[in-house]
């Protein structure tokens, strides 16, 4: 139920004209070799082209662009996000095994990406959360955890690793990073209820059920932690509580097959009294 969040920021300016977007889409077509000023130009053009969900352009301009400039960190990095959007336009248009054939691209492209760069830190991020989308968790928490080396104020990448271990009912180790991930950000709800659930799951019930409400006191109407909320109250030895929660929760919580299945092993502690 803990949710892994996996956000791509496509950001830049679409100032110019539709004149100078068609001298920028051929910018790295003309000449021998690249320039720093073309690069530029091109990259700037696909992000465009990015911005205005128009993933095929993109694809173009940072596929020549690789191939003209493949040792440019950046010049991979676009052309990873151009792939990952041209994979959910794939996907959304009924062909998942393309769509997950040009994110598996675009994680190549992320590799090559954070080997060239001189501060790969969150392309390493970047790198981790697409690979962890892809179901390739040996990839995601090594790059996971070169994140987090080099990008010391950064919360996410442990909080992630926490996520693998947790899912993995690896306690111990879960736990482990998500104090790393909450030293670094205190009052990250998700990670509190995160922090909850394992210590719940450890016999640790007294803290597992400060921590939970402690959380749940800085998003107090967010309902996934609500859920977690009740599952921490249910190992608690607390199913009446946990059940209330539950019956509290938006009807599409509900009637999710995870929550049913909270509900039923509510019910089942309290039939045997426990």
């Amino acid at each position: 139920m803990i949710p892994c969040i996996l956000g791509i920021a496509l950001v830049a300016s679409c100032s110019n004209s539709e004149s100078e977007q068609s001298n920028q889409n051929t910018a790295v077509e003309s000449g021998p070799a690249i320039t720093v000023h073309q690069q530029e130009a091109a990259i700037d053009s696909a992000m465009q082209h990015l911005n205005a969900n128009r993933s095929k352009e993109a694809i173009a301009i940072t596929t020549t662009l690789v191939n003209r400039n493949p040792n440019s960190a950046e010049a991979q990095e676009v052309h990873a996000l151009a792939l990952i959007a041209e994979g959910w336009r794939h996907d959304n248009s009924g062909n998942p095994t393309l769509g997950r054939s040009m994110w598996e691209e675009a994680l190549a492209a992320y590799i090559v990406s954070c080997n060239q760069s001189t501060a790969p830190g969150l392309l390493q991020l970047s790198t981790a959360q697409l690979a962890h989308m892809l179901g390739d968790i040996p990839t995601a928490q090594m790059y996971y955890k070169l994140s987090h080396e080099n990008v010391p104020q950064d919360a996410r990448a442990s909080f992630f690793l926490g996520q693998i271990e947790l899912l993995n009912s690896q306690w111990e180790p879960a736990k482990s990073w998500i104090v790393q991930s909450l030293a670094r950000n205190p009052n990250e709800p998700y990670a509190l209820l995160s922090l909850a659930l394992i210590e719940a799951q450890l016999g640790n019930v007294a803290e597992a059920v400060e921590i939970a409400n402690k959380g749940c006191a800085i998003l107090p109407s967010e309902p996934n932690l609500r859920f977690i909320q009740a599952r921490v109250m249910r190992l608690a030895g607390r199913p009446e509580q946990a059940l209330e929660m539950l019956m509290a929760l938006p009807k599409n919580i509900q009637d999710s097959e995870l929550c049913q299945g909270e509900f039923q092993s509510c019910l089942t502690a309290i039939e045997s009294g426990n």
